[in-house]
C-alpha cells in the first residue's frame, strides 16, 4: 500500500475514517434528542404564532435538544485527540511520512516514548490539557444550561 505514503491521501483517509467512527454516537445521541422532543411544544408554537420551520427548529428544537448536542459536541472534541492514532495505523510509522497525519497526540508520542525527552513531552502535555479544557468550557458555554 505504497499510496498511504503519500500525504494528502493519508490525511483524506485519516479524515473519512475519523468522520465514519464518529457518526455513531453522533447520530443516535441527536436521534434520541429529536425523539424526546414533546409534540405539543410544536402546537404551542403555531399557537404563539410561529409559522415557519425555520423559526421552529431555531425556538423548539434546537433548545429542547441542547443536552444531545452538548453530548455529541463533548464526545466529537475527544475523538478528535483521539485521531492520532488513526495516521499511525494507516502509515505503520511515526512520524507519519512527511508528517501528514501528525497530531499534537503523536508529538508528545514521538518526544515522550521515542526519544525519551519527557519534559518536553509533559509540557507538551499540559498545552493539550489546557487545549481540551478550554473547548470543553466553549462546548457548555454555547449548548449547556443556564440558571
Amino acid at each position: 500500500m505504497q499510496w498511504l505514503q503519500s500525504p494528502k491521501y493519508l490525511m483524506l483517509i485519516m479524515i473519512i475514517v475519523t468522520i465514519w467512527s464518529s457518526m455513531g454516537v453522533g447520530f443516535l445521541a441527536m436521534l434520541a434528542g429529536v425523539l424526546n422532543i414533546d409534540p405539543e411544544l410544536y402546537e404551542a408554537g403555531y399557537i404563539d404564532g410561529i409559522s415557519k420551520r425555520w423559526q421552529e427548529i431555531v425556538y423548539i428544537t434546537v433548545p429542547s435538544m441542547k443536552p444531545q448536542m452538548l453530548f455529541g459536541a463533548v464526545m466529537s472534541v475527544v475523538s478528535t485527540f483521539q485521531a492520532g492514532a488513526i495516521g499511525v495505523q494507516l502509515s505503520g510509522s511515526n512520524p507519519t511520512p512527511q508528517y501528514a497525519g501528525q497530531l499534537i497526540v503523536n508529538h508528545i508520542e514521538d518526544f515522550g516514548f521515542l526519544r525519551y525527552e519527557m519534559g518536553y513531552a509533559s509540557a507538551v502535555s499540559f498545552v493539550l490539557l489546557l487545549i481540551i479544557w478550554l473547548s470543553s468550557k466553549f462546548v457548555w458555554r454555547l449548548f449547556g444550561e443556564r440558571d
